[in-house]
C-alpha cells in the first residue's frame, strides 16, 4: 500500500507522528498542534480508511495502515521519529515495528491502548468488559450490517462517564465516526481484535511511554502499567479526569508528558 494521501505536518524539530485510533481520524489531535510551540514537529495523518481518506474497502486490515506506515516514513526521511499511536493508532505501531524493527524510530508512546484486545483464559487485560474474540467477531458482523446503530455508542465510550452528549467535543467526535463505512470499519476491527502484540512489546528496542486515561471505559490503568513492566524501556503514566482520549479530555496534561518523554530520548 502507498503512503498517506493526507498528512498534516507543522513546527520543526523532533519529528512527533501521531496515528489516530479506530473510526476517527487525525482532527482528534488538534489540541496537540500546541506542542509545535514547544520545538517540535506535529504530523497527524488520516489513516487509510478514516478521515479524509475514507473509503469503502471491506477486507482494510492493520497490515495496510502498517504498510502505509512504513511508507511514508520511507518517503519522509523523518529523523528520530517519536510515534505516538492512540488506541488502533497503537496497534498500527506495534505491527509497523514488529514487522520492519524500529529503525529510524527514537520513542514510541502508547495512549490508552493494549497488547492484546481480545481477553481469554490466559489474558485479563484486554477490553475492560472482558469481551473474548468470538465476542468481538460477533460485534464486527453487527457493525457491518447497521454501522449507524453503533456510531453514536462507539464515540459516548470514548470518553470518562458523564460526558455531555450535547456538548461540542462529543458531538464532533460522533459525526466522525457515523461518517466511516460500515463494511470497512467491521474489517479493521477484525483485524484489531486479533492481533496480539505481547511479544512486540517485550522485544521493544526504544523508549516507551504508556499513557492510561484514569477514567477509561475500554481499559483498565492497569493495561499501561503491565506495558511498563513488560517492555524493555518503558514508564507509565495515567491522567486523572480523562477516558479513552487523554489528550482531548486533559490536553494541556497530555501535551506536557509527551513533550518530557520527547525532550528526554
Amino acid at each position: 500500500m502507498a503512503g498517506f494521501t493526507h498528512v498534516d505536518d507543522a513546527g520543526g524539530g523532533r519529528p512527533l507522528v501521531f496515528l489516530h485510533g479506530w473510526s476517527v481520524n487525525s482532527g482528534f489531535f488538534a489540541a496537540q498542534q500546541d506542542l509545535v510551540t514547544r520545538g517540535f514537529r506535529v504530523i497527524t495523518p488520516d489513516l487509510p480508511g478514516h478521515g479524509r481518506d475514507r473509503r469503502s474497502d471491506p477486507r482494510l486490515s492493520i497490515e495496510d495502515l502498517s504498510a502505509a506506515l512504513a511508507a511514508y516514513l520511507a518517503a519522509a526521511r523523518l529523523d528520530d521519529a517519536v510515534l505516538i499511536g492512540w488506541s488502533m493508532g497503537a496497534t498500527v505501531a506495534f505491527d509497523h515495528i514488529a514487522r520492519r524493527g524500529p529503525a529510524g524510530l527514537a520513542g514510541l508512546v502508547v495512549v490508552d491502548m493494549t497488547a492484546k484486545v481480545a481477553n481469554d483464559a490466559g489474558w485479563s487485560l484486554g477490553l475492560s468488559n472482558g469481551q473474548t474474540l468470538a465476542d468481538t467477531d460477533a460485534a464486527a458482523d453487527r457493525m457491518a450490517a447497521n454501522w449507524p446503530r453503533y456510531a453514536p455508542k462507539i464515540a459516548e465510550a470514548m470518553f470518562a462517564a458523564g460526558v455531555d452528549l450535547t456538548g461540542e467535543t462529543y458531538r464532533k467526535a460522533a459525526l466522525a465516526v457515523a461518517a466511516n463505512d460500515g463494511p470497512t470499519m467491521a474489517s479493521l476491527w477484525r483485524s484489531l481484535v486479533a492481533a496480539d502484540h505481547r511479544a512486540t512489546v517485550t522485544g521493544l528496542g526504544i523508549p516507551v511511554l504508556a499513557v492510561a486515561g484514569a477514567e477509561s471505559r475500554l481499559y483498565a490503568p492497569e493495561v499501561a502499567r503491565w506495558i511498563a513492566a513488560s517492555a524493555p524501556c518503558c514508564q507509565a503514566i495515567s491522567l486523572a479526569g480523562a477516558g479513552h482520549t487523554p489528550h482531548l479530555e486533559q490536553p494541556q496534561a497530555f501535551n506536557a508528558a509527551i513533550a518530557a518523554f520527547a525532550d528526554h530520548l
